[in-house]
């Protein structure tokens, strides 16, 4: 426990992007252990090394529709009073090659993705011909062409998607699915993907209870752990749960250096600087560089912790469960991408533009991220203000996105066309 309480002093604590900015920079040169993995779990894990492709993808010139692979220059006139009649002198089946070449005058029926047979280059709809003779289940003996077609017209040429040798993806990418297709489809079938990192999830703070445990007067049951470790989760790491330490600061020491055997340490509660609050002095004789950053002029998660022990990154995030999971999009998952090799080490954030459907203020100095409720209304998309403090989980359920108000800005007025960044 602490002597005194000592106040944040605002005037003197970084922005959220300055506090990034030194945070990021201070993290050493890293790059994860590589390993191999099959293609159906390649999905969400970073690749380690560029993969080019060892064909043209595709690997001939393929129709995009059904219809007559043609010579564009027999459709000149086609639309007119008098269509070009072409002699059909056969099919092209999925998967095998073409078993006659086109002559002037001539077409070949073709199904979308069959092979363009040799002599055409381009293919008409079926759509736009007319069939002289034949039956549903007999090709007819020649089509009538009802309009005229270029070269290149309705045809995806040999290598359209990726030449053979050319680089299809790069080091430091995470794996989307349209990510693992296209490793399937240049024959990469075993990938080389950075080992996952581990991230150890401490809970600090004598009123917490497991979510099984019953809470007692002045408890309340550890919701951060288990919302944080499906943070991780999701971004691509491995959350391994420490469980509940109490406002101890040697049995917080004792547990931190445990954890520090992982790759990564969250931390949530006992960030602030309150007596009972001693995260920040504990990371301090852990080891340098230390604690870069204790406290960020943000709305909700001013007492948030950036430290650094040896290569190991441990943040530590405000006890209040909207606080760290805000404070966990800002600060934790860019640390969580360095770790897992992704490049750029700050993500591209899904957001929309939206009316604001009420006022926003933030609290004096401070940065304001605000809960927002998508809807339409009147025909354009509404940001709704969620109302709630930071200990308020049930206003981050009620949430699609937050919205900011910039520090310069101070308050968003109602009416104000504004961008949501989506939680998913």
């Amino acid at each position: 426990m602490r002597d005194a309480v000592k106040p944040f002093d605002l005037d003197h604590l970084p922005t959220a992007a300055t506090a990034l900015r030194r945070f990021l920079d201070a993290l050493p040169p890293y790059r994860p252990v590589e390993e191999q993995v099959p293609l159906v779990e390649a999905g969400g894990r970073v690749l380690a090394r560029e993969v080019r492709a060892d064909v043209d993808v595709p690997g001939f010139a393929r129709a995009t529709v059904d219809g007559w692979a043609v010579r564009a220059v027999d459709t000149t006139g086609a639309g007119t009073s008098a269509p070009p009649m072409l002699l059909v002198k056969g099919q092209v089946r999925m998967g095998q090659r073409p078993g006659a070449a086109i002559g002037p005058g001539e077409a070949i029926w073709i199904p979308t993705g069959g092979m363009l047979p040799p002599g055409a280059d381009a293919v008409v709809p079926v759509e736009r011909s007319e069939a002289a003779g034949g039956s549903e289940h007999e090709l007819p003996g020649a089509v009538r062409i009802l309009t005229p077609v270029a070269p290149g017209d309705n045809v995806l040429p040999a290598g359209a998607d990726a030449k053979a040798g050319q680089v299809i993806l790069r080091s430091g990418q995470r794996l989307r699915p349209q990510d693992v297709g296209v490793l399937a489809a240049v024959g990469c079938t075993a990938p080389w993907v950075f080992r996952r990192p581990v991230v150890a999830i401490i809970s600090s703070g004598d009123e917490l209870v497991s979510p099984d445990g019953k809470p007692e007067g002045g408890q309340i049951r550890d919701a951060n752990a288990y919302a944080l470790a499906n943070a991780v989760r999701s971004d691509g790491a491995v959350p391994r749960l420490v469980g509940i330490v109490p406002d101890d600061p040697h049995r917080l020491r004792a547990a931190l250096e445990r954890a520090l055997a992982n790759d990564m340490v969250i931390i949530s509660g006992g960030s602030s600087v309150g007596r009972d609050d001693v995260v920040a002095d504990v990371l301090a004789q852990l080891g340098p560089p230390g604690v870069l950053v204790h406290g960020v002029r943000i709305a909700p998660g001013k007492p948030t912790i950036l430290a650094l022990i040896g290569d190991r990154v441990v943040c530590g995030l405000p006890g209040n469960p909207v606080s760290a999971l805000v404070t966990y999009s800002l600060f934790v998952r860019p640390a969580l991408r360095w770790r897992m090799g992704c490049v750029p080490l700050e993500m591209w954030q899904p957001a929309v533009r939206a009316r604001l459907g009420a006022s926003l203020t933030a609290p004096r100095g401070r940065e304001l991220y605000a809960r927002v409720r998508l809807a339409v209304a009147g025909g354009e998309l509404v940001a709704q203000p969620v109302p709630g403090g930071s200990g308020q989980l049930m206003s981050l359920v009620q949430s699609d996105g937050l919205v900011t108000v910039p520090l310069e800005r101070g308050s968003l007025p109602a009416g104000e066309v504004v961008d949501v960044h989506l939680f998913s």
